[in-house]
């Protein structure tokens, strides 16, 4: 009677939306058909999930909201979702389980009354290929994740549902608090003239910011200081190559040819830039009304020379510029090079493999570094949605409820992960590539708030039972190491180890919180332009920046590099970007 109570007070009133978070007030406008005006935040960073919600609900869809259960069955008889889904390759499962039968699916298949039928599950490098495929075919699965690119291109063929009432009637307290986190910039990338076409994922908002990675039982070997500024980091580079600890040492500094990851990653540069206060992956504003790409601003040449300086000193090799991510970690891991820039999780992998496979002696430390002049690590913020989950138009209601409650659920497992649901306790796997709906949901302040109660509990401030799932594996590996000793932590369980990983380099970045500078785009989304023009300015843009580094063009042909951006199609970009903003505003 319940659910026929809430599907007539939808249906009867008509249950219309205005503008989701981001709309109008905040400065995130909605998102035309044609794709011009979408994903823009204005001057605004996402604040912490406690503070007001922006978005409204009408009365009606309160009504309606207050009398489901987020989490109960969607109803009596079993409600099949069809998925396409991607696998992600060194996913361990439960003997016997796998990606569509694991203690994660099953569990959500009771509590739903729920079967999840992958209509196709594939490795990742061929996912692009089978989505295309089924659109193609007319063969779509009722769920599947894609790109910002062919989201836009569902929605103006009329291929998606309409999630808005979906969304607002069925999610949890949980999942909305992960939205406001974005402070609208999430909701903002997917409502099309204010209804929500799809549902984005949320990713942490810490990955981005900079970590270097450096041997610490080589600095102690040699009496070096922790570093601050990028001389200090250089400074180190040179007296690893010059010393020699280990007998092995031939670079300074092991750098891959994706050397700005604007997502953060392994084997960049990315501090290093952006301690230029250059940021090649936002649109900035100028100061005089108008915005630009930081890829063509006069900061981004500072910071290639500043890395040409590096290689023509010898602390970073040239042949960086044709290095694979894998070529620079066996670097690392055969002590040739003693330093690398990575992010907060790297302290888990590859630190984990490195420490697991080397003798005790070895030690990798971890710095927030290099500071700015004005006292600051600066950091290039990430858009906090990278996967679109779009619905295929056509399906039921009871589809539409069954896909939000289980991210509901999805994004509940990951708070705890999974901790009261693992068959053999913390010695059962768990990745949220077990979810059917294989995407994560995590609030873009999760990391910061949850290292920081890690942290209050070994200070006596909060109680280990108070801590989330997360946070006591996360208090459990750090303990054990810090008491007992790494290896001990892999003795315990290898999940102990990367535990503690985790929380060292959260800790990392949050124990010096009040010197982030954080940087945000002023516009987060892709315009239409950006979309059919992007891959050819790209690949120019990537090209020039390797053969500058690699000392075959000089630096002085920045000029050049910023007229062809813009003839190549940036300053059409360009202009589409600042009327978005401009109309936002």
């Amino acid at each position: 009677m319940q659910r026929k109570r809430v599907i007539s007070i939808l249906l009867s009133l008509g249950l219309m939306v205005g503008c989701l978070a981001g709309c109008g007030n905040d400065g995130t406008p909605s998102v035309n058909e044609d794709g011009s005006t979408g994903g823009a935040v204005v001057g605004k960073a996402p604040v912490a999930s406690e503070s007001e919600p922006e978005s409204e609900m009408s009365e009606v869809q309160e009504e309606a909201a207050d009398l489901v259960d987020p989490y109960g069955p969607v109803s009596d008889d079993v409600t099949r979702v069809h998925v396409g889904r991607s696998e992600t390759a060194n996913v361990a499962y439960d003997e016997g389980d796998d990606s569509q039968n694991n203690y994660v699916t099953r569990y959500l298949q009771e509590k739903l009354n729920v079967e999840y039928v992958y209509d196709f599950s594939v490795p990742d490098e061929t996912y692009n290929t089978k989505v295309a495929m089924a659109i193609a075919s007319g063969e779509m699965p009722d769920v599947m994740n894609v790109n910002y690119s062919l989201m836009v291109q569902l929605v103006n063929a009329g291929a998606l549902e309409d999630m808005t009432d979906a969304f607002l009637t069925y999610r949890s307290p949980g999942l909305k608090q992960c939205f406001d986190s974005t402070n609208g910039i999430a909701e903002g990338l997917v409502t099309f003239n204010g209804r929500m076409m799809a549902i984005p994922d949320i990713q942490p908002g810490m990955d981005t910011t900079s970590l270097v990675y450096i041997r610490g039982d080589w600095m102690d070997e040699l009496g070096l200081e922790a570093p601050e500024t990028l001389d200090d980091i250089i400074d180190i580079a040179k007296a690893f190559m010059e010393k020699n600890p280990g007998g092995n040492v031939t670079d300074g500094i092991a750098v891959c040819k994706d050397f700005h990851q604007a997502n953060g990653g392994n084997f960049h540069l990315n501090g290093v830039i952006w301690s230029q206060d250059a940021y090649p992956g936002l649109w900035l504003d100028k100061g005089d009304g108008t915005y630009i790409s930081g890829a063509v601003a006069p900061e981004m040449k500072d910071a290639l020379g500043v890395i040409r300086r590096m290689v023509e000193e010898g602390v970073i090799n040239p042949a960086f510029v044709v290095r694979e991510g894998d070529q620079a970690l066996e670097m690392v891991s055969t002590g040739q090079a003693g330093i690398f820039f990575g992010s907060w999780w790297s302290s888990q992998w590859p630190v984990i493999s490195l420490l697991e496979n080397a003798d005790d002696s070895v030690r990798w430390d971890c710095f927030l570094a290099p500071f700015s002049e004005e006292g600051k690590v600066n950091v290039q913020k990430k858009n906090p949605t990278t996967t679109y989950i779009v619905v295929k138009k056509g399906v039921s209601e009871e589809v539409k409820e069954a896909i939000v409650k289980t991210i509901n659920y999805q994004y509940d497992l990951d708070q705890e992960q999974a901790w009261d649901i693992r068959p053999n306790g913390m010695d059962s796997p768990f990745s949220w590539h077990y979810y059917p709906i294989n995407v994560l949901h995590c609030d873009y302040d999760a990391k910061e708030k949850q290292i920081q109660a890690v942290m209050d509990c070994i200070d006596g401030r909060v109680t280990f039972d108070e801590l989330s799932g997360d946070g006591k594996t996360w208090y459990n590996g750090y303990t054990t190491v810090e008491e007992e000793g790494f290896r001990k932590a892999v003795e315990t369980n290898i999940s102990t180890a990367n535990a503690w990983g985790w929380a060292r380099g959260a800790w990392a970045v949050q124990s010096q919180a009040d010197k982030m500078n954080d940087k945000y785009s002023i516009y987060y989304g892709q315009t239409p332009s950006s979309q059919e023009l992007g891959g050819q300015i790209g690949t120019m843009q990537s090209e020039f920046f390797l053969q500058v580094l690699s000392g075959e063009v000089p630096l002085d042909d920045f000029d050049d590099y910023v007229k062809r951006w813009y003839e190549l199609g940036g300053q059409t970009i360009t202009d589409e970007v600042n009327e978005a903003v401009r109309a936002a505003q």
